[in-house]
């Protein structure tokens, strides 16, 4: 079998990639272990006070869906360190989306790392 690449993305250059094991592969039984990891993509951005995180679930199952959600993020400083710190707030999300399409989720990603405002928390 063929190796499958990571799956194209426009990401705007204000956008840090943290991990991305987001690959070409639509769920089938050939390609489940590329939809395996807990998390498929994260990306920050910090200047927005926003991160994107995209899931596939169930983990391991065919006839799951892929889980796009946007989250707000809060600055933290360590008294003593001084050094900064962000927290995502994985309860009051910006915006969420489950969909069985690779493309759809594609589509919106990029719409979102063009389009969202910044979080005033």
């Amino acid at each position: 079998m063929d190796e499958i690449d990571l799956q194209p993305l426009r990401i705007t250059g204000s956008w840090n990639v943290e991990w991305n094991l987001f690959y070409e592969a639509d769920p089938t039984e050939e390609t489940m272990h590329y939809l395996d990891a807990s998390s498929l993509l994260h990306l920050n951005n910090y200047s927005l006070m926003r991160a994107i995180n995209l899931d596939f679930r169930p983990e391991n199952d065919v006839n799951g869906h892929f889980y796009l959600r946007v989250i707000n993020l809060t600055k933290i400083e360590n008294p003593r360190t001084k050094k900064i710190d962000y927290d995502g707030d994985w309860e009051n999300l910006y915006f969420e989306l489950t969909s069985k399409s690779r493309i759809e989720i594609v589509k919106e990603i990029e719409r979102l790392v063009r389009e969202i405002p910044p979080f005033k928390g």
